[in-house]
């Protein structure tokens, strides 16, 4: 008999008490409870000759309160369905035995329950000596599984350690630049593989390496040579710029001379005989016909000289007409002016579109030749020809002169401070081009000038 089971037969017993009081029944309930215990009895008496615990005998001596209250339920069944015929003392009684039942069943579920404390104590006791004996097995379990994990781990690790500290001093000495050193591992496993393969990468290193070095060093030449290269170029442009330098102060002093022995010359004697035409006329003197004629000549002349000096200071025509008209314009000019015969001829120029600094370079340099051969050359014929062989453009001047030793005029045109042929040279090295000399002694001299030309605009014939 459980705990519950005391529980029902106490809920009963103080059902029938208080049914007893108030001579009225829930006879659902009773039933019901008296039914539960009527079960229970029978399950008792099944094992009524069975080996019984100390809990299952104290059980069974409950019994005959359960039987008590089971044939007292049935009872007071009985006289509730009777209407109570029972008289009041019998009923007092029966109250009486009730509560003695009920005072001997608290003893009962008293003496149950420290039994059942007993024996949750040893079972407590139980499950805790079995805990700790599982407990001890575990634990020797476990220190005998990490003792054996260590030795396996130890062995392990002996076994990749070796060939890991054999590959990290390798990978120490590469890293120092020791291409050289080989890594001996023979364990028969991926180790010595990677051993095989970390000589062929040594070996590529090395080999990568030396080439380095090599195409180091011929970057190194070729810097080197290309400084050298340099510093040649920043010196031809620091000559070049004073060269340009001395041409342009060269120039500037030809036209202050030109301006002096011309204009001011003509402007001097047009002030005098300004003046001196004042003073007769102020005297009462008008000028003769004939003096008039002398000043305005003398007028016309200054300006002759100063367009003179504008058209060979930029030639007015050069963009109007274009180049090769420009060069025949001043050829015939120049014959007019000095009497030297001048043929001038082309071919393939007309259709291309010189750039203005192109154009008037070309033209400065036909001027050079030209002014040159008046003062020097001693020449009565002069063949200019500007001809245009793709992708270049070719001008020669040609003359009958006197001809001179090319190095030795060059020497004594620096030591008197002559730049004509100097400046002809750096123009035609601005258009990035080739300047040529040929002459001799009483053989007369050639100037042939090449350089890049510009892009044809049409096909064009030769033209004379």
């Amino acid at each position: 008999m459980n705990a519950s089971a005391m529980l029902d037969l106490k809920k009963l017993l103080l059902s029938l008490d208080a049914g007893i009081r108030a001579q009225q029944f829930d006879q659902d309930l009773i039933r019901e409870k008296a039914n539960q215990l009527s079960v229970m009895i029978e399950t008792h008496a099944k094992h009524k000759h069975k080996s019984l615990t100390q809990e299952e005998l104290a059980a069974h001596k409950m019994l005959h309160h359960v039987i008590f209250a089971t044939t007292l339920s049935q009872y007071l069944l009985e006289q509730s369905e009777k209407g109570w015929p029972t008289k009041e003392e019998d009923l007092a009684k029966i109250s009486e035995a009730i509560k003695e039942e009920l005072t001997h069943l608290e003893n009962a579920i008293d003496k149950h329950l420290h039994l059942h404390l007993l024996q949750i104590d040893k079972t407590e006791a139980f499950i805790g000596q079995q805990y700790r004996h599982t407990l001890a097995v575990v634990a020797l379990t476990g220190l005998a599984v990490i003792f054996l994990t260590l030795i396996v781990v130890f062995l392990m690790m002996r076994s990749v350690l070796e060939p890991m500290k054999i590959l990290q001093e390798g990978t120490r000495q590469i890293g120092m630049g020791n291409l050289s050193h080989q890594v001996h591992i023979n364990s028969g496993d991926e180790f010595e593989f990677l051993a095989r393969e970390f000589g062929k990468m040594a070996e590529q290193l090395s080999g990568y390496h030396n080439e380095f070095d090599l195409k180091v060093q011929e970057r190194t030449k070729e810097l080197l040579h290309a400084n050298d290269e340099l510093r040649k170029v920043e010196e031809q442009v620091h000559n070049l710029s004073q060269k340009l330098l001395t041409v342009q102060e060269t120039e500037r002093q030809q036209i202050s001379l030109y301006l002096h022995d011309n204009v001011a010359q003509n402007l001097s004697s047009l002030k005098i005989t300004g003046e001196s035409l004042l003073q007769d006329a102020v005297k009462g003197h008008l000028p003769t016909q004939e003096e008039r004629a002398d000043w305005a000549k003398l007028l016309n002349h200054c300006i002759k000289t100063v367009r003179e000096l504008s058209y060979n200071l930029r030639p007015p025509g050069l963009e109007q007409i274009g180049l090769p008209s420009a060069i025949a314009d001043y050829s015939r000019d120049f014959t007019k002016q000095t009497g030297i015969f001048i043929q001038f001829s082309k071919a393939g120029v007309d259709a291309l579109d010189f750039p203005f600094d192109h154009a008037i370079n070309i033209y400065r340099l036909v001027q050079e030749a030209l002014n040159n051969i008046e003062k020097h050359a001693q020449a009565t014929k002069v063949e200019i020809r500007l001809i245009a062989s793709h992708p270049n453009i070719i001008l020669r001047v040609e003359d009958n002169g006197c001809g001179f030793d090319p190095e030795q005029g060059v020497r004594k045109a620096l030591e008197n401070k002559r730049f004509g042929l100097l400046g002809m040279e750096e123009r035609v090295r601005m258009m990035q081009g080739t300047f040529k000399i040929l002459s001799a002694p009483q053989q007369g001299t050639k100037i042939i000038i090449e350089f890049p030309g510009p892009v044809a605009q049409e096909t064009e014939g030769i033209l004379t």
